[in-house]
Parts: C-alpha cells; structure tokens; sequence
C-alpha cells in the first residue's frame, strides 16, 4: 500500500476509535456531574473548560508536532486524554475536575490539530475534499456509536471510564503502524504565528468560526426547538439523528463537489442553504415527516461548511505552515463555540421558540454577506 493510502487509513481508523471515545466521554461527564450534585451552571462552565484549553493550548501545538512529528504527538495526546478520563472517575473534588478537563480537552484539540494537520498532508488538489469528507464521516459516524455504547455498558462505575479510556489508548495502534508515513513539520511556534496566519486565509478561519457557532447549537438546542413545538421528548431526539444521517450523506458529495468547483462558491451554497433551511423549519415543523427531511438536507449541507473549509485550508497552505493553519483553524472553531450556542440559547428564551432558527439563520446569512462582500466568487 503506498505511503499516503497507509497515512489516510491511519487517520481514519483513529479517528473513528476516537469518536466512539468522545461520543461516550461527553454526555458520561455531564451526567456524572449532574449525579453528584452540581449546578446546570456549574456543568456548563467545567464543559466550558475546553474553549480555556484551546484558546491557550492550540497555538503552541505547531512547536510539539514539529518537535516530535505528528505520529509521536498524537499517540502522546491520546495516552494524555485516556489517563486524564481515568483520573476523573477517582476524583470526587468538583474542583479538581477542572484542571483534569483542562488537560483532557488540551490533548483531545491537539489530537485535532494533529489529525487535520496530517490529512490535509496527504492529499493533493485532485482528492483533498474527498479525503476531508471521508475524514468528516469517519468522526461523525463513530461520535454516534458512543452514546450506544454508553447504554450497553451503563453511567456508573468505572466501566464506561475505563471503556473510554482503551478506546483512545487502542486509537495508538493505527498510528503506530504508520507512523513511518506520518509527515513532519517545522512550523514557528508561539501564539503570534497563529494569530498571524489567522490574516491570510480569512475564507476558511471564519468559515470555522461559523461552524463553531452553530455545531453545538443545532445538535443541542434543536431537539429543545422541537419539544417545544409539541414533539416528545423521544421524538425530538430524532432531530440529532436527522441531522447526524444528513452529515454522512451528504459529507462525500460536498468533498466530491470541493474537488471540482471553486471552494468558496461552494461555501457560499452552503452558507446559503443554511438561510433556506432556518426559513423552511418553522413551515415544516407541524409534519414531522417533512421536519426530519429538512434537517437532513438543512444540517448535511450546512455542516459541510466544516469539510469544505479545511479543504480549502489544505489548498491555500503547505509544508510548515500547515500546522500552524490547523492549530488557527481549532482555535476558530472555539472562538466560534464560545459565543454561538450561548446567543442560540438566550434567542430560544426571548422569543420562544422560533429565535433559535433565526439565529442560525442569522449566523448563516453574516458569513454569506462576508462572502460577496469580500470579493466576486470565482467561478
């Protein structure tokens, strides 16, 4: 097998034990906490804990992949992310959960960094956004198994601690049978290399961003959009899965699309079917049938903003800089993640509850603004 087929289907077997991992990982802690007593609020602010680690961590990522090339780092953040998870089931200090999660979350974003970092690598122009996309399906699909998992194997105990914790260790082993394959950088290091590149590929950092904004907050607030118009509680859960089978649809035909257009064209549709899908939600959401069509189509396309963006990222930088280039894509994500779902959530509130939909359309419609005004779109 030549050397980019053996790096791809390292990073996609990781990338998917990863997933299974973190679909597990995260409703496990919140749960927890919310076993032992702690606030919603207090809940928020220790998941809030990972946007701290990136805005701090991301940029200095560059320097470790660099030092110890991308196979070396990743093994290293999954061993650091799996002790970490294991660390969290011993301590009962609500407070001692907060730098255990730092250092959880620091290693989870420099897995990511690490993994866009080594993907884009691979490829070249002729197959880039087919190989995001397979990326992007890979994570998407195994993050739903996790929550699976977690109903076989239970909440309490050590169990789906330990579970967790051999799923990151086990996503190692792929990475090391190619690690000779791994592709190595020397990119600066530092915040002011991050900040800095942050200006040259405006497109795709703010297409980040935007996916930040709105990720979380379709797949947590919608299903509360959706109980609110009259759904149950299982019928509304079904809006995550709508929108989880619209990203694996429609993931590889977006990639297909990347490969064959010009990206930011292409981002524009998206940005563009984002607006379209918040104004249809409220005609269809009487008809659950027609709901869950639309948030098929509306959540796969939008959600491609994420695969398109880091194709293009793929496409504007190379060799050194494209480290740092994925460490500023992350930490745009969060800067995104920080400020969406919270302004999702009061617009659900203020005006119950068609503000959600508005805003996501809003999101939506500022980046498809930021597009044409820019520049003319390329054909």
């Amino acid at each position: 097998m030549s050397a980019p087929r053996t790096g791809l289907l390292a990073i996609l077997l990781t990338i998917s034990v990863y997933g299974i991992g973190m679909g597990l990982t995260l409703p496990l802690l919140s749960l927890t906490l919310e076993g032992m007593g702690v606030s919603g609020t207090l809940n928020g602010l220790n998941l809030a804990t990972g946007g701290l680690a990136a805005l701090l961590l991301t940029p200095l990522m560059p320097a470790g992949i660099a030092r110890f090339g991308a196979a070396q780092f990743m093994a290293t953040a999954l061993a650091c992310a799996a002790s970490a998870l294991l660390c969290l089931h011993f301590v009962s200090s609500l407070w001692a959960w907060f730098p255990i999660r730092f250092v959880l979350s620091a290693s989870l974003n420099g897995l990511f960094v690490a993994t866009e970092f080594w993907i884009n690598a691979i490829a070249d122009e002729s197959n880039r956004g087919r190989y995001v996309a397979l990326y992007s399906i890979c994570l998407t699909g195994s993050y739903a198994l996790g929550p699976v998992l977690l109903q076989i194997i239970g909440t309490s105990g050590l169990a789906p601690f330990a579970a967790g914790s051999v799923l990151m260790v086990s996503a190692i082993v792929p990475i090391a049978l190619a690690h000779k394959h791994a592709p190595r950088t020397t990119a600066p290091a530092g915040h002011r290399a991050v900040f800095r590149i942050l200006k040259e590929a405006p497109v795709a950092f703010a297409a980040a961003a935007v996916f930040g904004a709105i990720d979380v907050g379709m797949a947590g607030l919608l299903p509360v959009y959706a109980v609110r118009q009259g759904y149950s509680d299982a019928h509304a859960a079904l809006a995550v899965s709508a929108l989880s089978v619209g990203a694996l649809l429609l993931q590889f035909p977006l990639g297909w699309l990347a490969d064959r257009m010009a990206r930011e064209r292409l981002l524009a549709l998206c940005a563009g079917c984002g607006i379209i899908g918040a104004a249809l939600t409220p005609l269809a959401v009487s008809n659950p049938v027609t709901f869950y069509l639309v948030l098929i189509l509306w959540g796969g396309i939008v959600l491609g903003i994420y695969t398109v963006a880091l194709t293009l990222l793929g496409e504007r930088f190379s060799g050194p800089a494209m480290a740092t280039a994925n460490a500023a894509f992350v930490m745009s994500y969060c800067l995104g993640l920080l400020g969406g779902p919270a302004l999702e959530g009061a617009a659900l509130q203020i005006w119950n509850p068609q503000g959600l939909v508005v805003v996501l359309g809003g999101i939506c419609a500022g980046y498809f603004g930021f597009l044409i005004l820019r520049r003319p779109l390329a054909a």
